[in-house]
């Protein structure tokens, strides 16, 4: 009858022990927030709340984003040329020029002379017949030097449009060269552009963006020219000479030109500081009302000048463009449970 005793009290202690550690339990490990507090929670799934007080703490910067046009672009290569040999041809040009307006002026005159001792031999043999031959033979001689001048004129004229095209080649003949003197004093680069070949059929553009090498997005607006009797030697492609303030450009460089391509576009342009990725594909977090902010999918495939330019966008939504990396972490930071443990229950000796 002890023995039972003894049993039943063994079994009433074990259950007071299972109780009590049940209870433990059950009892919430941290008290719930009041409300008010202003520490950033997440809601749901894509949607981060967060205080104004918090979102000043944490640097979080938002901003509306404006409903613009834009011209998709298409890139191309572009190669700095090196003008001295242009300014060279400029030279021979201008000497084989002023040779052949020489060579004509000296064959107008020899020809005004040989008419007038022609005509004095002719009437009344004041002038031999010696000094008349002589005279033409002059002649004969500056019509010959002109025709040899006006060869070696149309020569270089052949040889420069082989290599620069008419227009660059105009410039060089030209008295008055604007153009070529913004090239010497190194105030413009020349460019020579090679256009994709699916843009090769088309007319070029008459501006272009030209990436400036070493700088974060910048670019300068270049101006066409006139097409190069030249392909491009390393895609063997047609190429168009452009000009461009010099800038940073350097002769030699191989730097990279923007080609609009297809019509223009309306919607908003978003900057790279508001682009988080998750799971292979970018968001950004679009605020919702004062403490709320929903992450939203966007298409990165039109790049824009300092970030991206996404289509069919309501104009005048604010997007975070500072601080997106930390509302992405607090919507994806661990949520306390309710119940969970707040140590352990220790050890059962019994």
């Amino acid at each position: 009858m002890k023995h039972k005793r003894i049993i039943l009290a063994s079994l009433l202690a074990a259950a007071i022990i299972i109780g009590a550690v049940i209870w433990i339990r059950s009892t919430p490990g941290h008290p719930p927030s009041p409300p008010g507090n202003p520490q950033a929670a997440t809601t749901s799934a894509g949607t981060v709340v967060i205080g104004p007080g918090q979102m000043t703490m944490s640097g979080i910067a938002v901003q509306a984003l404006p409903i613009t046009r834009f011209q998709p672009q298409t890139s191309a290569y572009a190669s700095v040329l090196d003008p001295g040999p242009l300014l060279q041809l400029r030279g021979q040009l201008r000497s084989a020029q002023l040779q052949t307006d020489a060579a004509r002026a000296q064959v107008a005159a020899s020809e005004r002379e040989y008419r007038r001792l022609a005509l004095l031999n002719s009437q009344d043999h004041t002038v031999s017949d010696k000094v008349t031959e002589a005279a033409r033979a002059t002649r004969d001689a500056d019509r010959a030097h002109l025709e040899a001048a006006q060869a070696s004129l149309l020569a270089a004229r052949d040889t420069a449009r082989s290599s620069w095209g008419g227009v660059l080649t105009g410039w060089a003949l030209a008295a008055r060269s604007p153009q070529l003197d913004a090239l010497n004093a190194g105030q413009q680069a020349l460019l020579s552009v090679a256009l994709p070949h699916s843009e090769a059929a088309g007319t070029p553009p008459p501006t272009i963006h030209i990436g400036l090498p070493g700088s974060s997005g910048a670019q300068i607006i270049a101006r066409l020219i006139s097409p190069s009797p030249l392909a491009d030697p390393v895609i063997q492609s047609p190429a168009y000479f452009y000009q461009a303030p010099r800038a940073g450009l350097r002769t030699g460089m191989r730097v990279e030109a923007f080609l609009p391509a297809g019509q223009s576009l309306e919607g908003v342009t978003i900057p790279n500081s508001a682009v988080v990725w998750y799971a292979n594909r970018p968001w950004v977090y679009v605020q919702s009302s004062d403490t709320q902010f929903v992450r939203r999918e966007i298409a990165v495939d039109t790049p824009a000048p300092g970030g991206w330019f996404v289509a069919q966008w309501r104009g005048g939504e604010r997007v975070a463009v500072k601080g997106a990396a930390l509302l992405f972490s607090q919507e994806f930071q661990p949520k306390p449970q309710a119940g969970s443990p707040s140590g352990d229950a220790g050890d059962d000796d019994g």
